[in-house]
Formats: C-alpha cells, structure tokens, sequence
C-alpha cells in the first residue's frame, strides 16, 4: 500500500492489485458506439503528462473506466467525465457540506482537468477487490478527434 495526497484528499491505494485487475480485464472497457465514447478511446490518449502520470501513481489505465459520460461542448472538444475503481481507501476528503454532494472538493489536476474521490462505487465489478474508492475525472476541453461534427 502506498499513501497519497492530492489536493484535499488523502488515499492508501494498493497498487499491486489494482494493476493487476485491471491488467488481467483487457480492452475493450469501453464498448459504447456513441461518438463521445469513441472520441474518448482516441482523445485519452492524448492526455498531458501530469494527467498520465497521476493515473499511474494510482495503478489506472486510462482507456479502463467503469463509465464516461459526455456534455453540452464546442465544436472542436467535448466534456467529459470518467470514472475508475481503486483498490484501496480514501482516508480523508470525503463530501463536504455545501459543495458537490457526492465528491469532497474537486481538485484541479492539470489545465482543464480536475478529479475527486467518494467512498461509494457505482458500477463496481462483482470480481473487483475490496476495500475499494471511486475517483472521477472531469475532462473540460477534451479534444474532439473524430472526422465528424461533434454532436455534443
């Protein structure tokens, strides 16, 4: 297990197992057809590296979400959020009163980018291991990179 603090959070996350589930989980996580989905497939990749390296130092692989949703955008980039299951637990920075109801603060990672984490895990895997914590990913400006009009 290794301790992280990001932001107002602090997370022990066991990056043994989360590498794992998700390494023995292979491609495709993200089966959708809609043009959000298949631009996020292609766009994530493009991600700067504080972005990359913040989903290592917590075991993820980006194209492995367990849901993306997409939002009211610009012609050229997409809102979108993404959310990842992690082994192990968030010790501090849960909700607080008066922001977010589900998420403590929303912590701005990079340029355009911001996560925050919850106790509770939706669409969490039957086989995934336990004690786990949600944390998402909220993408403002993720370019829009498909030859057709972004419907969004």
């Amino acid at each position: 297990m290794i301790d992280l603090n990001f932001g107002p959070y602090a997370v022990r996350v066991n990056l043994e197992r989360t590498r794992t589930y998700y390494a023995l989980h292979p491609l495709p996580w993200v089966d959708c057809e809609c043009p959000g989905c298949r631009n996020f497939t292609r766009a994530v990749k493009t991600l700067p590296q504080a972005v990359t390296g913040f989903y290592r130092k917590l075991g993820l692989d980006p194209l492995k979400p367990a849901e993306v949703c997409h939002y009211e955008s610009l012609p050229d980039s997409v809102f979108t959020s993404a959310w990842y299951h992690v082994c192990g637990e968030l010790v501090k920075g849960g909700p607080v009163p008066g922001q977010h109801a589900r998420y403590g603060a929303i912590w701005k990672l990079a340029d355009g980018v911001s996560v925050a984490c919850c106790s509770d895990c939706d669409l969490l895997p039957d086989d995934f291991p336990q004690p786990c914590f949600q944390i998402e990913f909220w993408f403002e400006r993720l370019p829009w990179l498909l030859d057709e009009p972004n419907p969004y």
